[in-house]
């Protein structure tokens, strides 16, 4: 059945993807060096890896230790834009290319990678950091029992707010009486009407008609319900999924929510202007709001965890993306691209680095025991807002976004622009599109 699935992906995306062929080489940069002291005898190998800007950010901090340990090991990095290394790897692993022989991939896009059969087996690899890793990382990871990618970071979500807007709306602004405040998610209904009664601002952020769907897939997430179930069979059309859905579309139509895609610009100069009071995403949106929107407002942003559906769910979090790391089958260099990825995604020093100093929050748990945890951030009045993050991870659903999880949120985005433009009844455009997605997927 994968192999099948495998081969559909592949033939559907291959042709569209041929035109990228002949970017391969661009935004190339080399770290080098050789094996270590006691390989020193052998001749230097020269690993390819395919990865993104801000993933290589976080690998920089980390590679003169991999120098030091491997100095046999040169690496030359190519950066790209995630959307381009997939479209990419496509080409090369129909052709039976040798490079790249590691590549970061977004848990978005990992199992489609992994159902097209290119990807190494490292299930004897990963063994030791089954137990160490946060357990929904390996499901998109895995097909038939094997494991052919290495958890790298994750997206737990949480509930940034603005302290100074909660205080003049007659809310709490201490990050644990938030959380008691806001409990449920219609306590986060109450407190939009109160946010915008006494100041203005709007709750969150999010477009009507081109919505990026990172609520509502996190309300979905928390409670155990996705685009398809475990045995995967499409529940989008199912009464939790629209009990979500017009959950939304109430806070929508009582003009509770900013009109603006999350993480457009115009999303971010809202927030920047102070007319956004909260933001429910991933941990990653702290560098966002901080460094790219909202560096003029230090000390106005807290952090707690995300409201639940009810209070005694047994799930809180959620997750929004986070990456990994994986070896091409054809890599001529197999053993040293693992020794890569093991040194910076299986050791702690490696991981806590990353998590202070480039924002990328580890699903390794040893890290969540370490003093680092406990960092004060400035910007967010002092809070050492890494334990809201593990405290989130720590009560997640262990989900995987699956193959067609691309296709699904595209289709999704499609159910609100039918609602609010052309009026159709949210269990018509939801059921329109299971029907579709059943069609195109031949899931049942």
């Amino acid at each position: 059945m994968h192999n099948k699935r495998g081969k559909m992906l592949l033939s559907t995306l291959f042709t569209a993807s041929m035109v990228l062929s002949a970017c391969s080489g661009s935004n190339t940069q080399s770290n080098s060096g050789s094996a270590g002291t006691d390989q020193g005898g052998e001749e230097k190998v020269k690993l390819v890896v395919w990865i993104w800007e801000q993933a290589k950010a976080g690998i920089d901090l980390n590679m003169d230790r991999f120098k030091e340990a491997y100095p046999n090991i040169e690496v030359e990095f190519q950066t790209m834009k995630s959307t381009d290394l997939y479209q990419k790897y496509l080409v090369s692993s129909n052709t039976d290319d040798a490079v790249p022989d590691v590549l970061a991939l977004e848990s978005t896009n990992l199992s489609q990678m992994v159902e097209i059969n290119s990807l190494l087996d490292i299930t004897e690899h990963v063994a030791p950091y089954k137990d160490n890793i946060v357990p929904y990382k390996w499901k998109d990871a895995t097909m038939d029992g094997k494991i052919y990618a290495m958890p790298w970071d994750s997206g737990p979500v949480v509930m940034f707010y603005r302290n100074d807007l909660f205080a003049k709306a007659g809310l709490p602004t201490d990050p644990d009486e938030v959380a008691a405040k806001i409990k449920t998610w219609d306590d986060y209904y109450q407190a939009a009407k109160l946010v915008k009664e006494k100041t203005g601002a709007f709750m969150y952020g999010d477009s009507k008609t081109n919505s990026s769907n990172r609520v509502f897939e996190s309300m979905m997430w928390q409670r155990g319900y996705w685009y398809f179930d475990e045995n995967g069979k499409v529940t989008v059309d199912s009464p939790e999924v629209k009990e979500i859905t017009d959950y939304l579309i109430k806070l929508q139509q009582e003009e509770l929510v900013y009109d603006a895609r999350a993480n457009s610009d115009p999303w971010g100069n809202a927030i920047g202007e102070g007319k956004i009071a909260s933001v429910v995403g991933g941990s990653w949106h702290d560098a966002i709001i901080e460094k790219q929107y909202s560096p003029q407002d230090s000390g106005k942003w807290s952090v707690t965890t995300m409201p639940k559906w009810s209070a005694d769910d047994k799930y809180g979090g959620a997750n929004q993306g986070g990456s990994n790391m994986a070896i091409n089958k054809n890599s001529k260099h197999p053993e040293e691209a693992w020794k890569f990825i093991e040194f910076m995604l299986g050791d702690k020093e490696s991981q806590t680095k990353m998590m202070l100093e480039a924002g990328l929050f580890p699903s390794l748990k040893t890290v969540y025991s370490d003093s680092a945890m406990d960092k004060p951030f400035d910007y967010f009045k002092g809070q050492p807002i890494l334990k809201v993050y593990a405290k989130s991870l720590e009560s997640t659903y262990p989900l995987a976004y699956t193959s067609d999880f691309p296709m699904a949120n595209k289709l999704m985005t499609d159910v609100w622009a039918k609602v609010f433009l052309n009026d159709a009844s949210s269990g018509d455009a939801l059921k329109t599109m299971a029907d579709e997605l059943r069609q195109k997927t031949k899931r049942e």
